[in-house]
């Protein structure tokens, strides 16, 4: 069992360094403290400061454990520098004694009962016109709800409501908004039951290397290229952990105009360590977000939004 525990960990991590059978303790190179070395992917430093225990189902830098939240469980690692079939792969060799309830590959979500992407060709309900025209007027085309695959629903607990999906990095549905398309229907916003703090929207659709803007909501993220909704105005654990890690460029804060003193937290949670520097603020003109601009003029009052991102002096921050 403990070879093929291994062998699994190789096809992420490389070459084991050392194993203790009696302690269940295998050493690796740790991946987290190559990226802060600058290396390129799949180099390492080779001082195998990563420690596996796989009776005990956890891991832990011995570097940079605190730094870059390397430990915890094992799940947890394979996450964030594996895949999913290893993930399933490890899970089912796993005694369910030492899996938890985030070690679970994701939460179960399904798209709502009559859900129909809004395309042209599911034009066959009267309600259609209705739903199509509010994402019409919103200034989203067919190419976007192709590309997020924007559907809409007329029966069930999410009747008459815009269904825009999400998906994780493995292309699996984790989350949706469904937002009435009457003013009428109440409340406008209805989400399923789900771990939002633990989720990342759409994240199979974030390009890491590139420039990422943080807005709050789901009709931003569509508005702006590259983006992720903090579907609110506070920075989840999960996402901030993750943008430590992924993030290669810079990140622009690009909440709702009102939103100033919300945004300015979250530069000071990000703007650390291997952020430092990287972090920047945009803000709209009051009670404008980014979904009201691109309504009203489009991708160039996007870009001319964009191109008021700042640093913040460090004498304002606090």
């Amino acid at each position: 069992m403990s070879n093929v525990l291994i062998n699994i960990f190789k096809q992420f991590l490389g070459e084991c360094h050392s194993h203790n059978e009696e302690s269940s303790q295998v050493a690796f190179d740790c991946p987290a403290c190559a990226e802060d070395k600058g290396l390129p992917y799949g180099k390492t430093d080779g001082k195998y400061k990563l420690s596996l225990n796989y009776k005990k189902n956890i891991f832990r830098c011995w570097v940079c454990c605190f730094e870059n939240n390397m430990h915890g469980t094992i799940p947890k690692l394979i996450k964030r520098y594996g895949n999913k079939n290893i993930l399933k792969e490890y899970l089912l060799l796993q005694p369910d004694d030492y899996k938890s309830s985030t070690d679970s590959i994701k939460v179960e979500v399904k798209l709502p009962e009559g859900f129909k992407k809004l395309s042209l060709s599911n034009n066959q309900h009267f309600k259609f016109d209705s739903a199509y025209d509010y994402i019409k007027k919103r200034g989203i085309t067919d190419e976007m709800i192709d590309y997020y695959n924007i559907g809409y629903t007329i029966v069930g607990k999410y009747h008459d409501r815009i269904i825009l999906p999400s998906y994780d990095e493995f292309g699996d549905l984790n989350y949706f908004v469904a937002r009435a398309w009457n003013k009428w229907l109440k409340p406008k916003y209805l989400n399923p039951i789900a771990e939002k703090q633990s989720l990342i929207f759409n994240e199979n659709k974030i390009n890491w290397d590139c420039t990422i803007y943080l807005v709050e909501g789901a009709f931003d993220h569509i508005a702006v290229p590259n983006s992720i909704p903090l579907l609110g105005k506070v920075l989840a654990e999960n996402l901030r952990l993750t943008l430590y890690t992924k993030a290669k460029a810079d990140i622009i804060l690009l909440l709702d105009g009102e939103a100033y003193g919300d945004a300015l937290k979250i530069y000071r949670t990000l703007n650390l360590h291997r952020l430092y520097n990287r972090i920047k603020i945009c803000v709209p003109n009051y009670k404008e977000d980014p979904s009201s601009v691109f309504e009203k003029f489009g991708y160039k009052g996007i870009v001319k939004l964009l191109k008021k991102g700042v640093q913040i002096p460090e004498s304002k921050l606090y």
